[in-house]
């Protein structure tokens, strides 16, 4: 997918347009799982396909700061929980995820040694949803 198109869809959900997760999170209340993972993915391209820019957009550097203290904040209130029954364990592990992404973005320094290793957490949420609902 060409950066445009990525940074299009990351501005989307940073600035929580019409449809983004951090809307439907702070208007409807709803915690929604494959669109927290996507966004997760579409943050992983934008930082990789930056690796070589040394300097950074405010309106995005912005919006991840946002992203990372909003999300965090409103879906750890408790009536915003008992609507969206997660395991305590899948939502620190997605707040683990949008903090080490927003540390990528600002330090340019991948916390693990493959970029793939997002990959292989974002998966790994499925794994911690799929473990409570046996």
């Amino acid at each position: 997918m060409d950066h445009k198109r990525v940074t299009e869809q990351l501005l989307h959900e940073l600035e929580g347009e019409k449809g983004s997760f951090i809307l439907r999170l702070r208007v409807d209340l709803e915690w929604d799982h494959a669109h927290i993972a996507q966004v997760l993915r579409t943050m992983v391209t934008y930082i990789t396909a930056l690796e070589s820019n040394i300097s950074l957009e405010r309106h995005i550097a912005r919006g991840f700061w946002f992203f990372t203290n909003f999300v965090k904040d409103w879906s750890s209130h408790e009536s915003f929980r008992a609507k969206n029954p997660y395991p305590e364990t899948y939502y620190q592990s997605v707040y683990e995820l949008i903090f080490l992404l927003t540390d990528w973005y600002f330090s340019g320094e991948c916390p693990f040694v493959e970029q793939e290793a997002f990959e292989q957490e974002i998966a790994r949420l499925d794994t911690l949803l799929q473990a409570e609902e046996s």
